[in-house]
Order: C-alpha cells, then sequence, then structure tokens
C-alpha cells in the first residue's frame, strides 16, 4: 500500500471521528509508547521534539489540517513543558498560556480556539500509541470535550484499533521515528518467512555481514536473544 493510499484510508477514518465528536478537525500519529525508552534517537524530550518535526507519517481529516499541523511543527521546540505533558498523560489540553505568541495567532486564524492531545494505547500492540489532536472551533467546546472524556477516549480507541490493524504496518512508528531502517524490517520479514541469511542476502544484493548487522541492531532494539525471538516480539509490535 502506498502512502497516498494510507493517507486517504487514514484522512476517511478521522473524518468519521470529527463527525462523532463534533470538532473541526483531527490530526493524528502513530507513535511509540514512552518513545525515551526506544535507544539513543530519543533520549530526552529534545530529542522527542526534533524527530517529531522530521516525521513523515503524520495524517489529519483534511488536508487543510495535515498544512496547519505541519507548519505548527516549528513551534514545538519552544514547548518542551507541554510536550513533556503530552508524552506522559492521556489527555492533554494545550493552554494557551504557554503556547509561544505566533503560535496562537496562527490557530485563531485558521478558526481554531483550542487544541487537545489524547493518546490511546494500541491495542494490537501496546508498545505503542495513537496520538490524537483535536481542533475545536471554540474555547467552550474544548471545555465540553475534556468534561467528556470517557466518551472521547472510547471514539479514538475504535478509531485506533481500526487504523492499526489496517495500516499499522504501512506506517509503523519504529521506522517513521527512524529507530529501526525499512531495510532491517525487510530482512526480518523474509526471515519470518522462512527464507535463510543467504536467500535474503541476493535478493538484496547485500553480503551475509550487512544481513548480520541489521539483524543485530533489531535484537537490540527488541530485546531479542535469538532469530525465533526476533521474529515472535515483532510479531508483537506488527513490525512483520
Amino acid at each position: 500500500m502506498t502512502q497516498a493510499d494510507s493517507g486517504a484510508g487514514i484522512a476517511e477514518v478521522l473524518q468519521q471521528g470529527c463527525d462523532e465528536l463534533g470538532v473541526k478537525a483531527i490530526c493524528y500519529c502513530y507513535d511509540l509508547d514512552e518513545p525515551m525508552r526506544w535507544g539513543r534517537r530519543l533520549k530526552s524530550t529534545e530529542h522527542v521534539i526534533r524527530n517529531l518535526a522530521k516525521r513523515r507519517q503524520l495524517f489529519a481529516s483534511s488536508g487543510q489540517a495535515l498544512s496547519l499541523w505541519r507548519r505548527k511543527m516549528p513551534f514545538y521546540r519552544h514547548m518542551e513543558t507541554v510536550i513533556e505533558q503530552l508524552l506522559s498523560q492521556q489527555v492533554c489540553v494545550w493552554p494557551q498560556r504557554t503556547m509561544p505568541a505566533a503560535m496562537t495567532r496562527h490557530l485563531q486564524a485558521q478558526g481554531i480556539g483550542g487544541v487537545m492531545t489524547v493518546s490511546v494505547c494500541c491495542p494490537v500492540s501496546p508498545r505503542l500509541r495513537g496520538r490524537f489532536m483535536l481542533l475545536a472551533e471554540t474555547p467552550e467546546q474544548l471545555s465540553e470535550l475534556a468534561q467528556q472524556r470517557g466518551r472521547v477516549v472510547a471514539c479514538l480507541e475504535r478509531l485506533q484499533t481500526r487504523i492499526a490493524l489496517d495500516y499499522g504496518r504501512d506506517i509503523h512508528p519504529l521506522v517513521d521515528c527512524n529507530v529501526v531502517s525499512p531495510l532491517a524490517v525487510y530482512i526480518l520479514s523474509g526471515i519470518a518467512q522462512g527464507q535463510d541469511r543467504e536467500q535474503v542476502s541476493s535478493q538484496l544484493s547485500l553480503t551475509l555481514r550487512g544481513v548480520d548487522y541489521h539483524i543485530s541492531v533489531l535484537k537490540q532494539v527488541l530485546g531479542a536473544k535469538n532469530i525465533a525471538q526476533l521474529v515472535y516480539e515483532a510479531g508483537k509490535l506488527r513490525l512483520v
């Protein structure tokens, strides 16, 4: 499935969430639970923010909302406290007093009166999360959403399940966050399907040493001691 196909499908799912919750738009990314536990590339909040700004697998219920989200990225480096709350709390209402003035003006110009981020555990892969950013038209609507937290979370959990089952492998956060490479996942997929190292090496025009290197990186990331355990752990994460 191409990125365009995934984007269109996820946008449709998110629009259904907008209709159910009555919000202007929903932005989404498939993310890691506790990202700073996944290695040196994400070892601090600063690294997480820098990585978020580089991510390609960002989605929204509309093209306008997606463009808005990408244009917000440069402001994140000035909002470390809010990002820490976003990573540690299931529901985070973005307080306007902590937003850069330019970001507040930008949101208001787009008819957005408030932002709430909701993080839900992925029922398919518990070490992964769906992070949804709800864009409300008014502060009153945002307050109402915060008071109906249970309904909001239940709705987004349903959306996350659909996205993970239908598109999870194509937008996997371990790859998008550059924790593991697409090539390493391709190698592991071949091994999981019963190919040996020589076959994988021949298909990819890699040396056996190159194949072994990528396997060793995956073992380190997933905490596996051997190939069987590596395939098992990758399967739990729906990486293969």
